[in-house]
């Protein structure tokens, strides 16, 4: 039966994308003013986000529909890929059938859905049905719906109702059109001319705070600061971030945010070769992702302390299946226990973890290239070309005979003057967690039983290990820079270019004032000029 209307649909959805849509600025445009904020985007939303807008709508209890789009991940994020994507025929579909999934459970109590609306839906055209379709649009697009907007869908109910003879059906059809919309499924956030520049409007900032923070829609608070203006003013976006902030579910949001920046969500597909690995298990690896997400709630919500901490505490949280690769007795079961490892120089912080570890690094090997290449790129934020084309990047096969250690093998493959340059950046790095192997457990000797070498010395500092890489890695100055520059990344769904310098710039030094509170860098993020203005769209399409 629905699909009689999807042209009605289709129409609506066309109506309700008629705004200015962007292209990406380039670096030319952007180098050519010292501020040069980067243009603004449709943010598609994410499966959280998405299904968090539901919740929102329609209230619990509510089953929430399983088969949604993927949320992907570009340059790390999954925040920026959402700014790329568009809407494919196969997850337009997925996005319908959810739709009607969500509306078929409201739908089917009249109970729950005339408490919904505010009134028995005995009349499409009544004044009550019409408030209700107005207010709903206006929190489902998450700005206030147009006369017109709210015409059109009465339009629709009033004929669905009629060819179906029934009035709840109808509303329900419009309800679907909503949800089905550009408004609904991205966020429109395009800007407007003010203050000599492009700046968010207070209903786009409101969306950007709250699904920054919460992955959710704007809650009534935010919406009535948007009704008064309030959103305008860096006073008024920070007064409003600290109340989010505050909020449970910005542990879950920002926690997702250290997920991407340490790429962690790949642990739950853990794979190790069992045969080598006995302290392999079905939930090693979403534990491994748990203990460093904790460590992060830690720091970040019950400390709210230096995050360069991450690098060097001892504190963290270990169930039975970690304790076995720690080699920690006496923890037993799923259940979480705080734990302050031994002060023996064996561990300390998010790069000792078995997490970390494990994830850079084969599956029955470690990777010394792997772990130093993640360091280098995401925690100084610095660059490494891909080996030059044609070039062997397997490594030498040792004499029969005659083993040699991983990092042997790596310096004489060093000796090739093209594979130098890059190796030189990761390796010396890697080879200060080589007394931890493929699956992150401590070791003195390798698999052929000979003995391991952490020392090493990255960019002229001489490392005795990896306690001292920890210890390196908090003290350098580029790496609470990077934290900086890539939540400014995330948080604006863009990689910094040469137009965000300043911006970024400004950000790292409030991050440094504030003695690296991570708390602090979100409401320094959010106060920046560059979340809060945007370049003048260089194009505009038009429906």
């Amino acid at each position: 039966m629905r699909q009689a209307y999807a042209p009605l649909l289709c129409a609506l959805v066309g109506l309700a994308s008629c705004v200015g849509i962007i292209g990406d600025s380039g670096d030319e445009r952007a180098a050519a003013a010292a501020f040069a904020p980067a243009e603004p985007t449709l943010h598609r939303l994410t499966r959280p986000q998405i299904q968090n807008a539901w919740l929102d709508l329609f209230g619990k209890p509510l089953t929430i529909p399983a088969d949604l789009p993927v949320d992907d991940v570009l340059y790390g994020f999954s925040s920026i890929s959402a700014a790329r994507s568009t809407i494919a025929p196969v997850d337009a579909e997925k996005y319908e059938n959810a739709t009607y999934v969500v509306l078929d459970q409201i739908f089917a109590d009249p109970a729950r859905r005339d408490a919904l609306v505010g009134c028995p839906v005995t009349a499409v055209g009544e004044p009550c049905v019409k408030d209700f379709l107005a207010s709903f649009t206006t929190r489902a697009w998450r700005r206030p719906a147009s006369e017109e907007e709210v015409t059109s869908l009465q339009v629709l109910s009033a004929k669905v109702a009629t060819d179906l003879e029934d009035e709840a059906q109808g509303l329900k059809f419009a309800l679907a059109a909503v949800l089905l919309s550009p408004h609904f499924l991205f966020r429109v956030e395009v800007g407007e001319p003010g203050d000599g520049g492009y700046r968010y409007t207070g209903w786009e900032m409101a969306s950007r705070l709250s699904f920054l923070l919460l992955d959710a829609p704007p809650d009534d608070t935010l919406r009535e600061a948007a009704r008064r203006g309030e959103l305008a003013t860096t006073e008024g976006v920070r007064a409003q971030a600290s109340r989010l902030l505050d909020d449970p579910r910005a542990r879950v949001t920002l926690t997702r945010f250290f997920r991407d920046f340490m790429n962690i969500g790949k642990l739950d597909a853990l794979d190790k070769h069992p045969d080598k690995f006995p302290q392999l298990s079905a939930t090693l690896g979403p534990s491994m992702r748990i203990e460093m997400e904790r460590m992060f709630e830690n720091n970040v919500f019950e400390k709210e302390g230096d995050f360069r901490d991450m690098f060097t505490t001892r504190d963290t949280y270990l169930n039975e299946d970690l304790a076995r690769v720690y080699g920690i007795e006496g923890i037993t079961g799923p259940e979480w226990t705080p734990v302050t490892l031994p002060d023996d120089g064996r561990r300390a912080g998010i790069l000792t973890t078995p997490g970390f570890l494990a994830l850079n690094a084969h599956k029955t090997q470690t990777s010394p290239t792997h772990r130093g290449r993640f360091v280098r790129l995401n925690m100084f934020c610095q660059d490494i070309p891909p080996p030059p084309p044609g070039i062997n990047t397997t490594l030498p096969e040792p004499e029969p005979g005659k083993p040699t250690t991983l990092r042997q093998r790596l310096d004489e493959h060093r000796t090739n003057p093209e594979c130098a340059g890059c190796h030189e950046q990761m390796d010396p790095i890697g080879f200060a967690f080589e007394k931890y192997d493929a699956i992150g457990a401590y070791r003195e000797t390798d698999e052929n039983g000979l003995p391991v070498d952490s020392t090493t010395v990255v960019d002229g500092h001489p490392v005795a290990g990896p306690i001292d890489m920890a210890e390196l890695a908090a003290s350098l100055p580029e790496v609470g820079a990077c934290i900086a520059r890539r939540f400014y990344e995330h948080a604006g769904a863009h990689l910094a270019g040469k137009g965000d310098k300043n911006s970024v710039e400004e950000l790292v030094a409030d991050f440094v004032a504030s003695d690296y509170r991570f708390k602090d860098l979100v409401l320094g993020l959010v106060t920046n000029d560059g979340y809060r203005y945007a370049s003048k769209p260089s194009q505009e399409v038009k429906p």
